[in-house]
């Protein structure tokens, strides 16, 4: 039997997937924060944009404790837990 935790992670990278799937249909982040991120019941708090050396990143915190991050650049949403990188879209 799965734990009820295993099935919210389950659940975030569903929500991550979402948004690639949104954004390889033209959606950009902001379409995707108002329709898809910011009413979502795992969604904890708003973008917070933050630096890695000369990468600009938006990371959407999560009830479970992951992140949603968001690379402009590099146009890819990664749910990361912690400090490790878990999963690339």
């Amino acid at each position: 039997m799965r734990q009820p935790e295993e099935k919210l992670a389950d659940t975030a990278t569903d929500l991550v997937r979402f948004c690639v799937a949104a954004h390889r249909a033209g959606a950009d982040f902001p379409t995707i924060w108002h329709t898809l991120l910011k009413g979502h019941p795992l969604v904890a708090g708003i973008p917070i944009q933050r630096l890695d050396g000369a990468r600009s990143m938006l990371e959407i915190p999560l009830i479970t404790g992951h992140r949603i991050t968001y690379e402009p650049d590099a146009v890819e949403f990664t749910l990361t837990a912690g400090s490790a990188t878990n999963s690339r879209f």
